[in-house]
């Protein structure tokens, strides 16, 4: 078998297309590999539409690039088509949405941006500079003995017992013993909290240089150098790869003509309380992130849309544009397929050019460039707690909140549950319980006092929790 292929066939392709400058011969799997890997590694998945959404909803505007998946465009099209048809769908596509509880309503809802909440919370979790902090099992009043094994004898008045009746869960979990006993059975849970307020709105250098990309000027010099090199590709043979540059930068052209809107409630707080907003993948998660501090950015990432689409004849034919650009780039990326030779090499070399100027120019800081340009802030710290119920019985104490039915789903109400949020709230329990009851609601409560205190001491909120069980 041949290595190379004929100089003929190295120039013209399996369809005979002369190349105007001709290129060098190239071994057959070569030609047959850079064929063939533009079309399978740029395929779009089932989660193209989600992150499209998270990265309109970060830019503020459409963003086609050099080289879109395919059926990127397809989505484009339906997505201006459909409108918040397709916006309530795209969120929680590919396995990726969120739930997010109000703890200060009681209310219950998906992420309405799930792809950007992603990548601002990446995002200011980089900036974290706090290790993670593993959460008190015990109200910072009681006084421990040296080897940490237990706390010495603490009335309960809400429950009638002593430490001194029964040992404690909470002793097990902090001591060394403890710890390596409960590993198999404990499930802990670790808590991002976000603390996030308004800043000064900053532009970058980056910023500056995108407005002028963006403008008319820039658009123009754009379209001018795709087009040089479409006829370039053309010289060179690589007719397919010149039809996916020229349909990509007119497809470009028309994104950035389309206009995008914030809504008018855009990081606006429409009530007079802050945030407290717990999100996670589902209720039996362990990661979870509560947003706490300014409503208005909370609720604008978490609840409300963060950008308007047109309507209208402007928005329809752009979205007829982008069907026809779909087909363009599927027939140009089969033609390549089938040509083979340099075409196919070209090709892989535009793909190369895009993935490099959306991984490292603009994918690890569109987050960054959107929490600059719109003045958001945030501190963040992470705790650790040893149980569910210290979390959620922390959260809740933290907030403040009357109301605990945000938590049903995550904590099924039962009678034991509900004595626990009386001790929370420092009510005398008129039920008898078991010793074993007892010890749980001892345990739970104690941990969930003792975290909400390390909260409200981490974030400068309320004073130190002083209810006595």
């Amino acid at each position: 078998m041949p290595i190379f292929s004929s100089p003929s066939e190295a120039r013209m392709g399996s369809l005979g297309i002369a190349a105007l400058i001709p290129c060098p011969p190239l071994p057959n799997i070569l030609a047959e590999w850079a064929a063939i890997l533009p079309l399978v590694c740029n395929l779009a998945s089932q989660r193209d539409d989600y992150i499209t959404t998270g990265d309109i909803a970060l830019r503020g505007r459409l963003s086609v690039g050099i080289f879109p998946r395919l059926g990127t465009f397809s989505g484009l099209a339906r997505l201006l088509r459909r409108g918040t048809k397709y916006l309530d769908h795209a969120s929680s596509k590919g396995g990726s949405s969120r739930i997010v509880w109000d703890v200060k309503w009681g209310s219950i809802f998906p992420c309405a941006n799930g792809a950007a909440f992603t990548a601002i919370s990446k995002c200011l979790m980089s900036r974290g500079k706090t290790p993670l902090q593993r959460m008190p099992g015990a109200l910072p009043s009681e006084p421990h003995d040296t080897n940490c094994k237990r706390p010495v004898a603490h009335s309960c008045p809400a429950l009638g017992l002593g430490y001194n009746s029964f040992k404690s869960e909470v002793g097990d979990y902090d001591s060394p013993e403890g710890c390596a006993k409960d590993e198999g059975i404990r499930r802990h849970q670790i808590l991002h909290v976000y603390q996030l307020y308004q800043k000064p709105i900053r532009y970058s250098l980056r910023h500056r240089v995108d407005q002028l990309r963006l403008s008319a000027l820039g658009q123009t010099i754009r379209l001018f150098l795709f087009i040089c090199l479409a006829v370039l590709l053309c010289l060179l043979g690589g007719y397919g790869s010149a039809t996916l540059v020229v349909c990509t930068s007119l497809s470009e052209i028309v994104a950035l003509n389309v206009t995008i809107r914030r809504p008018a409630a855009y990081l606006r707080n429409n009530e007079t309380h802050d945030a407290c907003m717990l999100v996670a993948s589902h209720e039996n998660a362990t990661e979870w992130h509560l947003y706490i501090g300014d409503r208005g950015i909370a609720d604008t990432i978490l609840n409300k849309p963060m950008f308007v689409l047109p309507e209208g004849r402007p928005a329809r034919l752009a979205a007829t544009w982008f069907w026809f650009a779909n087909l363009f780039q599927f027939a140009a990326m089969t033609f390549v397929a089938a040509q083979k030779g340099w075409d196919g090499v070209w090709m892989l070399v535009l793909l190369t050019t895009h993935w490099a100027f959306r991984g490292f120019l603009y994918g690890r800081t569109l987050a960054h460039d959107w929490l600059e340009r719109e003045g958001v802030g945030a501190e963040v710290r992470s705790f650790e707690f040893g149980g569910r119920y210290a979390m959620i019985g922390a959260i809740q104490v933290f907030s403040g909140s009357a109301s605990a039915s945000w938590m049903d789903n995550i904590l099924v109400p039962h009678p034991r549950r509900e004595a626990w949020l009386k001790c929370l709230r420092g009510e005398k329990l008129t039920d008898k319980f078991g010793p074993h009851d007892a010890k749980w609601l001892k345990s739970a409560s104690d941990g969930s006092l003792a975290s909400a205190d390390v909260l409200r001491r981490a974030f400068r909120v309320g004073v130190t929790c002083k209810t006595s069980l």
